[in-house]
Order: structure tokens, then C-alpha cells, then sequence
């Protein structure tokens, strides 16, 4: 099995739901990450705090880098599978997805020995 990087973009911010959508969506992420630790495809993962800093040769900004149409990202997953279109099913099944957010799912390549 090779370990993939889910990028979660965009969604509906958490703040703006009422105390029912919020408890309803953090069952729907709990349910998720147990089943995917239940079947030993999760890594890792968390949310990300909204902010940061962009570090670049020439300057440091006070904001992450964007893409306007496809948002901030707001947390990261790190899963298994056994293959590119695996990694993206088990992305589709995600609570972000129907929160309107959507999900980057790149292979990791492993660090050449030095």
C-alpha cells in the first residue's frame, strides 16, 4: 500500500452552522476517521488553524497561499491505499465533500536514500 496526502479546501466554516449541524458534522468526521483506523488506511491528519504565514526566498506574508476558486487549506489527512482511484474513493466518502469543500489527493513519494 502506498500513503496518500487528502488537501481539504474550502467548506462551510464550522462557525457559521447552528449547534446541530456542528454536532451532527463532528459525529459524520468521527465516524469517518474510526472506520478508516478501523481498517488500518489512516495515517494521520488534523484541521488547521485559519492563517499562517507564506514563506518564499524573497518575503514572508501573513496569509497561506490560495487559490480563490478552490479556498484555504483547512486541515489534511494522510491515508493508505492501493492505488491513485482507491486513495480518491475513500476522499469521496469524506464528510468535508458534502460540506462543499473538496479534496486534493496526491501520492507521496518516498524520500530517495541519501
Amino acid at each position: 500500500m502506498k500513503e496518500y496526502l487528502l488537501l481539504l479546501r474550502g467548506g462551510i466554516p464550522m462557525t457559521s452552522k447552528t449547534e446541530a449541524e456542528q454536532k451532527s458534522e463532528l459525529q459524520a468526521w468521527g465516524a469517518y476517521m474510526g472506520g478508516l483506523q478501523q481498517k488500518g488506511l489512516l495515517v494521520g491528519g488534523l484541521p488547521l488553524v485559519h492563517g499562517g504565514k507564506t514563506v518564499s526566498a524573497k518575503k514572508t506574508t501573513s496569509e497561506p497561499v490560495a487559490s480563490s476558486t478552490e479556498g484555504i487549506v483547512g486541515g489534511y489527512l494522510i491515508i493508505k491505499a492501493d492505488s491513485l482511484d482507491a486513495a480518491a474513493g475513500i476522499a469521496k466518502s469524506c464528510p468535508h465533500v458534502d460540506n462543499e469543500g473538496n479534496i486534493e489527493v496526491r501520492e507521496m513519494a518516498p524520500m530517495p536514500a541519501m
